[in-house]
């Protein structure tokens, strides 16, 4: 009787309430693991992009720039929900499955050819320039910008409690390339006095590389992207994921309120107050901070740089994992926690403009500083999350 009464529980833990469907729906671990993987290949590509800029900074004709060219390069992916709200509005949604396995081959093509061929430059109106870089970081940003309106919407086949998973999954594609580059490291360079034969003193320079190159760190970014790929093949083609479909999907035509933490209550000038305040973060978190990250952190080393990328990259899960578990919060907590990301913003700006020679620049407590700062993209990505 314990064995069965555990089974029990054990398959009632594996039940829970659709309001999609309104009724109870049996949760399968493979769809659980499948949408994991697909929800993965949204934003890896760029999410590892940006854990490599301190190894790409040190190579790149842009210096210090590259992240300002990489970041005007993913601005303008956004490209791609444009050209794809045409598209549905001429056909709908009938080919909205070969548009999506398009856009996941086009990603594993982009970061296998961003393996071979990342340190490759051309000349640009008479100066050099990262070009293949920056034209495979344009077609990964693609990836990312349109998996927000059309991989989400391929969900809607399934249960919604499996949307849970695929946001899940989109937190894990920034924790594994951070947590990666963090053991990958960063390559060092140190001066030590030598004294030459003649009794004179000399720096001699000693570096220290990467425990690997950036090539193939991306080889194993393209592993994932085929996993998340074959994913959502298997979500769409495979009998036993197809026999978990809903049978009368929502009516795309029709018109259907959500509702989220009772918007109904809300009043109008709340409303604008917190979208007002959302937009002002997305710009910083994912605008103008990304591209002077440079400036800010490279006075106080490659390696600080390097951490503050990659600590900051794993904010979004963490803030994902914090929201989850946290009621409601009132707007005057959101109020003073957008207080905290603006003195932190503030302080990012100014030792960017002060650059190369910042407050702290040769000190412990600097890089600290700069580093914890950067790991206050937590309370952004927070704080966007609860507006």
């Amino acid at each position: 009787m314990e064995v069965d009464e555990n089974t029990y529980l054990q398959h009632k833990r594996m039940k829970v309430y659709s309001l999609e469907t309104n009724s109870i729906v049996e949760r399968k671990w493979f769809l659980d693991l499948l949408t994991c993987m697909f929800g993965v290949g949204a934003w890896i590509l760029v999410n590892s992009l940006y854990t490599q800029l301190p190894l790409l900074v040190q190579t790149a004709p842009e210096g210090w720039n590259l992240p300002s060219y990489l970041s005007i390069a993913i601005q303008t992916g956004n490209v791609g929900p444009l050209l794809y709200g045409a598209w549905r509005r001429r056909y709908g949604n009938r080919y909205d499955r070969p548009l999506t396995i398009a856009v996941l081959i086009s990603g594993v093509a982009s970061v296998f050819l961003m393996a071979g061929f990342y340190d490759v430059t051309g000349s640009v109106f008479g100066q050099m320039h990262s070009v293949v870089l920056c034209a495979l970081t344009f077609t990964m940003a693609l990836v990312g910008c349109t998996s927000s309106v059309l991989f989400i919407p391929s969900l809607g086949r399934y249960p919604d409690i499996y949307l849970v998973t695929y946001m899940v999954g989109e937190g894990i594609s920034g924790f594994v390339p951070s947590a990666v580059a963090i053991v990958q490291g960063v390559g060092t360079t140190t001066c030590r006095s030598v004294v030459e034969p003649d009794g004179q003193t000399s720096e001699v320079k000693s570096t220290t590389d990467a425990l690997f190159s950036s090539g193939p760190f991306f080889v194993g970014i393209g592993a994932i992207m085929c996993a998340s790929t074959v994913s959502y093949l298997c979500l769409e083609y495979l009998p036993t994921c197809k026999r978990e479909k809903i049978r009368t999907p929502p009516d795309d035509e029709g018109h259907q309120t959500i509702g989220v933490g009772g918007t109904d209550n809300r009043s109008r000038h709340l409303n604008v107050s917190l979208l007002a305040v959302q937009g002002v973060i997305v710009f910083f978190a994912n605008g103008l901070l990304p591209s002077i990250q440079s400036f800010s952190c490279l006075p106080y080393g490659y390696m600080a740089y390097h951490f503050a990328t990659n600590l900051s990259n794993i904010a979004n899960p963490v803030a994902c994992f914090v929201a989850y578990y946290t009621n409601r919060t009132s707007k005057t907590v959101i109020y003073m926690l957008c207080s905290v990301c603006l003195v932190s913003t503030v302080y990012m700006l100014m030792t960017a403009f002060m650059s190369p020679s910042p407050p702290l620049r040769n000190s412990t407590t600097g890089i600290v500083l700069i580093v914890s700062k950067k790991k206050n993209k937590t309370i952004r990505s927070y704080t966007s999350i609860l507006t």
